[in-house]
Order: structure tokens, then sequence, then C-alpha cells
């Protein structure tokens, strides 16, 4: 039920899965959990948004063994820029949201960087104006990276013409 259901088209990524050393059950039951999200988001060809905390090592050596073709993105990554970097070779992007390490967003910059507003009740112009800022950069530079990263990670629906709106 739950591959029917993550087949639909408006769902456009698996997770957040995750793997957490501070909280939840033993880390064999998580990454038993991790490692089925894992083969999901590669059978239905779906980025996987991932959760990690302190289990870093342990995702790295899933991600080898697994060798995913789909991408990988680390959620609401506040990591520092020695992490950003080991991540970023394995070939993982990372989200940043309002709270960041300035040096990891300037790793991330410009191939590997996500936004997103998921820890709080900010605007995600808010979180664009943010990171822009961090970086010395318009925020339409920073716009315009961000759309094509998205892009390369996410297949997205397009949005209906204001003429079909309309005319619903």
């Amino acid at each position: 039920m739950l591959k029917e259901f993550l087949n639909h088209p408006n769902i456009v990524a698996i997770g957040e899965a995750g793997l957490d050393k501070l909280r939840g059950v033993s880390l064999d039951i998580q990454r038993e959990a991790f490692i089925a999200q894992a083969i999901l988001s590669e059978e239905l060809r779906k980025p996987l948004i991932i959760h990690c905390v302190k289990a870093w090592d342990d995702l790295v050596a899933i991600k080898k063994e697994l060798m995913p073709k789909e991408q990988w993105v680390i959620h609401g990554f506040r990591g520092n820029e020695q992490l950003a970097r080991q991540l970023i070779s394995h070939g993982f992007m990372l989200s940043f949201g309002r709270e960041f390490n300035p040096k990891a967003l300037q790793i991330a910059w410009q191939d590997s960087l996500l936004a997103e507003t998921d820890e709080a009740d900010i605007n995600i112009y808010d979180v664009y104006s943010k990171l822009s800022e961090a970086l010395g950069i318009t925020i339409e530079t920073f716009s315009a990276a961000l759309e094509r990263n998205v892009s390369k990670v996410f297949t997205l629906l397009p949005l209906p013409k204001e003429k079909e709106i309309k005319n619903k």
C-alpha cells in the first residue's frame, strides 16, 4: 500500500528517512527501516530526503553499500564545513533552513544546495534572503542556482497555466 501511495505523481520524494543516535529505536532497527526506504527510492525513481543525527559514518557506509542512482538530500543541514565537504564528496545534496553554518553553506554553493522552511514558521523568501546574504550574492542569483538544483533533483509536475485555472 505504501509503495502504491508513493508512486503517485504528486509525491516527488521519499522521506524523511533517517538515522538518529539521539532518539528513537535502536540504530539497527533504524538502519533496517532506512535501507527499506532507500530501496523504495530507487524502485520508484524518486530522491531520498534524509534526517541524520550523529550517524554520518553509518549513513555514508549505507550509501556506499547501496550505490543509489537517485539523489540523497540531507534535510535541515546544520553541520560544519568539514562534514559538508565529506557529504558532498559522496554525492549528497544539502538542504539549508533558517539555522545553518555559513562555512558549510559556502561549501555547498552552488551545485549541492537546496533550501527549506521545515523547522520553523518562516517564509521561504526569508530563508532565501538569509542564505543569499550569507553568500554575499543577490537573491536573484541565489534563486536561479536553486531552481537549477531543484530541477536536477525533483521531477515536478508543471504548474497549470492561468487560463487552465480559470476554466476549472
